[in-house]
């Protein structure tokens, strides 16, 4: 039986220098989460590259079940397209980087609760560290560590999208294909942005 069917500017020079200055004498946490088209991937890839134009050292990581548009690349809804190690544990992210001044890490949803701890760990060894996530899932609920890591980030930007149905600021994300699991991935085909207004989430009981 079929289940339920329902870009930011550029820093100047000042900020450039400013970013180089933090993260070689303390290091943070920067959070950008929203729902999903809201441009989270974008942001972290300018942050990346604002990053290695004030010449620091970046590592980027994904997490390994995001096989979307390729393996080992950060890929935008529009295309845009960054190489990324892909790794199943953020436990492990820390050891990968080498020395990396910088560290950026994509789709963080999918980690489980030690992304916090990890996080905190590579801030407190002088690293920026940088999350991009979704903050709730198809039923609007918090969505893995995103909400704790929000609460100890020392930057936090929250994104919207355009509803699909109306045009007003989006903040949800609605699933538009049978529920086969909680972290389902999925583009276009399976998911569109939603207003709280026209967001309608899956029947409770399908969410495991």
């Amino acid at each position: 039986m079929m289940g339920w069917m329902p870009s930011p500017m550029d820093q100047s020079d000042s900020e450039t220098t400013k970013l180089s200055a933090e993260a070689t004498e303390c290091g943070r946490i920067e959070l950008v989460c929203g729902c999903m088209f809201s441009g989270k991937s974008l942001q972290l890839m300018d942050r990346v590259r604002q990053a290695r134009q004030a010449g620091l050292k970046v590592a980027a990581f994904k997490h390994a079940s995001d096989d979307r548009y390729g393996q080992t690349h950060i890929v935008t809804h529009n295309g845009q397209r960054m190489e990324a190690t892909p790794v199943a544990s953020a436990d492990r992210i820390a050891s990968l980087a080498g020395d990396a001044n910088v560290i950026a890490i994509d789709e963080g949803q999918f980690f489980d609760s030690s992304l916090v701890d990890a996080c905190q760990r590579m801030a407190r060894a002088g690293r920026v560290v940088i999350v991009a996530g979704l903050d709730r899932d198809s039923w609007g609920l918090p969505f893995g560590p995103i909400p704790a890591l929000a609460e100890i980030a020392d930057q936090v930007t929250r994104t919207t999208a355009v509803c699909a149905r109306c045009g007003q600021p989006a903040e949800y994300t609605q699933r538009l294909v049978p529920v086969a699991d909680r972290t389902m991935i999925g583009g276009r085909e399976s998911y569109e942005p939603r207003c709280s207004r026209c967001f309608q989430p899956p029947p409770a009981d399908l969410r495991r």
